[in-house]
């Protein structure tokens, strides 16, 4: 018998959800070169890094989506080991848009 997801479990994962796609979106925008200067080559590795980085959120949320609801899972408490591949996804985005930023200044 699998758990049933409480509505904080619901919430969790719609806004892990909505934050890759915009993520994602936001990548298509800047690779399209929707920019005051024009297209630049720039725009579009910044683009296409940006576009990664939302795809890997999305995948990841889904990953640990699943795996946090696995059957025997949703009874206990989050262990440090759970929630170590989020925080390391997270820190990479982090990281690589802080990066971003420095190497492509607007």
């Amino acid at each position: 018998m699998s758990p049933v997801p409480s509505s904080a479990d619901e919430r969790t994962d719609l806004a892990w959800n909505r934050s890759g796609l915009a993520i994602v979106g936001c990548g298509l925008v800047v690779m399209r070169g929707l920019t005051l200067n024009g297209f630049e080559r720039s725009d579009v590795a910044v683009g296409a890094t940006i576009l990664v980085l939302g795809m890997l959120s999305y995948v990841l949320a889904g990953w640990h989506a699943r795996r946090r609801l696995a059957p025997g899972r949703a009874e206990r408490p989050a262990q440090p080991a759970d929630l170590l591949p989020v925080a390391v996804g997270v820190t990479v985005i982090g990281v690589a848009a802080f990066v971003l930023g420095l190497l492509f200044p607007a």
